[in-house]
């Protein structure tokens, strides 16, 4: 039993990293996306045109640009 206790607490050690992995990463990845969306679409509706910048629509609210960011991002898969 001694020759195989250290992969068997190897593979309780990866198992549960893999588990706490997976786990962090389908909850809190959205909280991130919708975060992020969220000060990118705060920072859009609030932008002064300039004229260097081409792409910027000034008459988008901040719910359009936030559904739009979180469209994009495949935030509603």
């Amino acid at each position: 039993m001694e020759k195989y206790k250290g992969k068997l607490y190897l593979i309780v050690f990866v198992s549960s990293a893999l588990f706490l992995g997976v786990g962090i990463w389908n909850n809190y990845r959205p909280q991130i996306v919708y975060a992020s969306c969220a000060d990118i679409a705060e920072k859009t509706t609030n932008l002064i045109q300039k004229k260097d910048i081409y792409k910027i629509d000034t008459e988008k609210t901040f719910d359009e640009a936030l559904v739009d960011c979180l469209s994009e991002s495949g935030y509603y898969e």
